[in-house]
């Protein structure tokens, strides 16, 4: 009368969820380790980024092409002489473009011997220790290097100099032996000498 029902068969149904159960959890875990690796990935690339230095675009100056370079002498007390400035030529055409730190670098080593007083976009001013007087030249005619030429002195009594002729005569046209002996100063007794010297320079 009673028919007798077979037992429900859990085996199955309980083995495809635990499969469902393990696969999601599976899935779970590898998305949650790709986030974990992610987000160390762009922490050490922002790491990376602050530790390298941030590098400045360096700002042009914007120094005129005609820009004049000026020279005056100091005396050594650091007083002006009653030397009026003289013109030494205008700003070289590469440093238009250039940095005041790259500008101030190209005239500190273009003239070592000078200090920069002044920096604008139209003129620079530098100055240098007018030489004190040297009685050991006294009376003579002196060659020596002025401004990348060769210029003519004379020497009073007193040994004090002063520039009677800056010629066209370029110290890097000489032989280097040459050069340096005019850096020392070619020392003669006339006028006539220093003249003669010149034209053999000039040669």
């Amino acid at each position: 009368m009673f028919e007798k029902k077979e037992p429900f068969k859990w085996k199955a149904p309980i083995l495809v969820l635990t499969g469902i159960v393990v696969l999601s959890g599976g899935i779970y875990l590898g998305v949650k380790t790709t986030d974990i690796k992610d987000k160390e990935s762009k922490q050490t690339k922002v790491e990376q980024k602050a530790e390298k230095p941030v590098e400045k675009e360096k700002e042009a100056f914007g120094i005129s092409k005609d820009c004049e370079i000026w020279v005056h002498k100091k005396n050594e007390d650091g007083s002006d002489s009653d030397k009026t400035p003289m013109m030494v030529g205008t700003i070289d055409k590469a440093l238009l473009d250039k940095s005041e730190e790259e500008i101030v670098a190209y005239l500190n080593d273009r003239y070592p011997n000078r200090k920069i007083d002044s920096l604008s976009k139209h003129e620079i001013l530098l100055s240098e220790v007018a030489p004190t007087n040297e009685p050991s030249k006294s009376n003579k005619y002196s060659l020596e290097e002025d401004e990348g030429f060769i210029g003519l002195y004379r020497y009073d009594s007193d040994g004090k100099k002063d520039l009677i002729e800056k010629t066209q005569i370029k110290m890097d046209s000489l032989p280097k032996s040459l050069q340096e002996d005019i850096k020392n100063s070619v020392v003669v007794d006339t006028e006539d000498e220093a003249y003669s010297k010149l034209e053999n320079f000039d040669s």
